[in-house]
C-alpha cells in the first residue's frame, strides 16, 4: 500500500474552537445554559459565520454543546460516567440523561432464521423476544430489541410468571451473567419500526449496536439490538 504525505495549514476554525472551549471551561457559558446566537458569537469572536459553524460542529462532536430543538445550542453538562465493567446495559449506563422509565413488551416465539444463526438454535427452540423503550423525564431516548433462548431463563433462575423478574433479567441480570460479547456498530436511518418506538421522523439518523452476549463457556446468552438517539448518548466501552 502506498501512502502520500502532504503538509497543510491549520484550519481557520481552530482558533475560534479554542476560544469557545476555554470560555465554556471557564464558565463564561455555564453548563445547561444557552449559547448566544450565531450572529452574536461571530461578532464577539470576530469571525465569519461559516467559520463559527465549523467550530460549533466540532464542539458538538466533542460533546461540549448540544443542539436542542426549541432552545438553540445548549452547553452540555459535564457528567462523564466512570465505566468499570466491560459488559453492561448501554441503554441505561451510557445515556447522558437519567433513564427513569423502561417500558417492556415481550412474547415467546420460535426464532427467526437470523436469530437461529446468531444464537446457534434449532428451529424448534423457543425465544423470549422483547422490545424495551427507554425514557428520561418523559422523553424517549432509546430502544432495544432483545432475544433470549428460554433455556437461559431457567439457568438464571428467572420466574417467567413475574413481570418484575423478566424486567430484572432484561435490564441487569442478563449483562451481569455475560462473560464476553461481540459488537457490531452501524449508522442507520429510522424506518417505520424505529419511528414507532422512538417517536422520531422517518430517516432520523440512529446509532445501532448489535451485541451477542456469551456465557463463560462460550454458549450464546442473548442477541441484543440497541438503537440510540445520538443526542442522548455518549458511547464508551472498556476494551480488553
Amino acid at each position: 500500500m502506498q501512502s502520500k504525505l502532504y503538509s497543510s495549514h491549520v484550519p481557520s476554525y481552530v482558533s475560534i474552537y479554542n476560544s469557545l472551549y476555554s470560555d465554556i471551561m471557564d464558565g463564561v457559558y455555564p453548563e445547561g445554559g444557552v449559547l448566544p446566537g450565531e450572529q452574536q458569537l461571530a461578532e464577539k469572536y470576530n469571525v465569519s459565520r461559516n467559520t463559527l459553524r465549523q467550530a460549533l460542529a466540532i464542539l458538538s462532536e466533542d460533546g461540549l454543546i448540544i443542539k436542542s430543538r426549541g432552545r438553540g445550542t445548549v452547553v452540555a453538562e459535564r457528567t462523564d460516567k466512570t465505566i468499570t465493567k466491560r459488559i453492561f446495559n448501554p441503554m441505561t449506563t451510557l445515556c447522558t440523561d437519567m433513564v427513569d422509565d423502561v417500558e417492556v413488551r415481550y412474547n415467546y416465539a420460535t426464532p427467526t432464521d437470523i436469530a437461529r444463526s446468531r444464537l446457534g438454535l434449532s428451529k424448534s427452540e423457543i425465544l423470549l423476544a422483547s422490545d424495551l423503550i427507554y425514557r428520561a423525564g418523559g422523553t424517549v431516548v432509546g430502544y432495544s430489541f432483545v432475544q433470549i433462548p428460554t433455556r437461559v431463563l431457567s439457568e438464571l433462575d428467572v420466574s417467567v410468571a413475574e413481570d418484575a423478574s423478566i424486567h430484572e433479567l432484561l435490564n441487569t441480570k442478563l449483562y451481569d451473567a455475560a462473560a464476553r460479547q461481540t459488537l457490531v456498530i452501524k449508522l442507520i436511518f429510522a424506518n417505520e419500526i424505529e419511528v414507532e418506538f422512538l417517536e422520531v421522523a422517518e430517516g432520523k439518523p440512529l446509532i445501532l449496536i448489535e451485541s451477542i452476549l456469551y456465557h463463560a463457556n462460550h454458549t450464546p446468552l442473548a442477541r441484543c439490538k440497541f438503537y440510540f438517539l445520538p443526542e442522548h448518548y455518549k458511547l464508551q466501552y472498556i476494551l480488553q
